[in-house]
């Protein structure tokens, strides 16, 4: 029978790929503990038969998620039922005195409190968790795999950053859209969806969001960037799609001392009118961009105009993006063009930043979108109580950028090289 020791059980855990690149130093300080981090989640259960702290099932849940093929609640349930005791009384789950064991919760218990938290709130706490580890970001070394060599994706990385012309962005950007969770709905027959605020680049999430079954993303747009703080939004650059070109929106960023980048589509007609008959003939191309992967040919020429007067506030300067692709022994091109509006003047947005900050705005579909779909099998998910969608987005949110900031580009390989427990919790500083 196992006896639980009167201190803290250290679980002894492998090297870990997040304390390798934060340095021997460095890494008691910056990989916190997940437990400990969300105790400032509020517990919506009553007082009476509660078996287990909020903050002891959720590290559980995150840590279950974490190795590859455990995306559903059951198999996080498995995963919690195989853990040794050490692991068990690591997160601080009760011990049973007449059992003589640790006790475990069962499917049923992680259903019921993750359909009844809030999904926001899960969100800001993940960021809070990581936010120790942004600092130590830019000089990161590749990560070292199980089998000694290097991730196949990070090379890769290194080669286009070598071949990419280098683009000195002088402000951060933060990239707002939507998703739809296609596998769940409410129980009037909606579909639920989750607004996102994500950085360009890593794609780390600062704040996410559920939207109401009658709303949409527009009004949810000020709550969403609401959670996040003034030392984060003030001075960063907020791109969104058509959908949020709206002047509410561009005052609000201006109160809370953000900039813009928002595209225009036929959906805003009067302002689609001024940008088409702008003299774009006589506006000499500032940047261009040609490249080659993913099997096509991509060409992208940027023209950018000082403008004043336009109907939307605050605008100074209009951007347009001509793209042409080819695939790789094609003839023919098809080709788009997108206008956009800023309100940074020329002096402090030159074009290659601001053709940077548009493509980057790419990052929340690329990274995050499709790796939840595709690496934790989002769309086919078919939760359905009550905020427990929500809630397992926000945690798919918070284990993808656990893994980018521990050095994997590839959230899938990052998984699959944390099929041993020790290496998760070590990676979450549970011990």
């Amino acid at each position: 029978m196992f006896v639980p020791p009167s201190s803290p059980v250290a679980v002894p855990v492998p090297h870990a790929p997040c304390l390798e690149a934060l340095g021997e130093g460095a890494a008691k300080e910056q990989v916190r503990c997940l437990v400990a981090e969300f105790e400032s989640v509020t517990d919506p259960r009553g007082a009476s038969g509660v078996r287990y702290r909020l903050s002891s099932l959720l590290a559980l849940v995150v840590c279950a998620m974490t190795p590859s093929g455990h995306d559903s609640i059951t198999a996080a349930a498995e995963w919690c039922r195989r853990a040794t005791p050490e692991e068990l009384a690591a997160f601080g789950l009760p011990y049973h005195p007449l059992l003589g064991r640790y006790r475990v919760p069962s499917e049923k218990t992680l259903r019921s409190v993750l359909g009844r938290l809030d999904p926001g709130e899960i969100g800001a706490a993940g960021y809070d968790y990581l936010r120790p580890l942004l600092s130590a970001q830019p000089r990161r070394p590749e990560p070292v795999m199980p089998d000694g060599g290097t991730e196949r994706e990070q090379r890769r990385a290194h080669r286009a950053a070598a071949r990419a012309e280098p683009v000195r962005l002088r402000r951060r950007a933060i990239a707002v859209d939507g998703k739809c969770l296609r596998g769940a709905k409410r129980p009037d027959g909606s579909r639920v969806f989750v607004l996102s605020a994500v950085r360009h680049g890593d794609g780390v999430t600062l704040a996410s969001r559920e939207i109401g079954a009658k709303t949409n993303e527009i009004p949810e747009f000020a709550p969403l960037l609401d959670q996040i703080d003034d030392t984060d939004l003030a001075g960063a650059v907020v791109t969104a799609d058509a959908l949020h070109a709206q002047r509410d929106h561009a005052t609000y960023l201006r109160e809370r001392g953000a900039h813009y980048l928002l595209t225009i589509k036929n959906n805003q007609r009067g302002q689609a009118r001024q940008l088409h008959a702008l003299p774009w003939k006589d506006i000499p191309v500032i940047h261009r961009d040609d490249g080659r992967g993913h099997g096509r040919h991509e060409q992208r020429i940027v023209q950018v105009v000082t403008v004043a007067g336009l109907l939307f506030p605050h605008a100074a300067q209009v951007l347009r993006i001509q793209r042409r692709r080819r695939l790789y022994g094609a003839k023919k091109w098809s080709s788009e063009t997108v206008y956009a509006i800023t309100d940074l003047p020329a002096e402090e947005a030159n074009a290659a930043e601001i053709a940077s900050w548009a493509r980057g705005h790419w990052t929340v579909e690329n990274t995050v979108h499709w790796c939840r779909d595709v690496t934790f099998n989002e769309d086919k998910s078919q939760v359905r109580t009550h905020n427990a969608p929500a809630v397992l987005a926000a945690l798919r949110d918070l284990i993808r950028s656990a893994l980018k900031l521990a050095g994997y580009v590839n959230t899938a390989a990052g998984r699959r090289a944390h099929t041993e427990r020790p290496r998760v919790l070590a990676l979450y500083g549970i011990t």
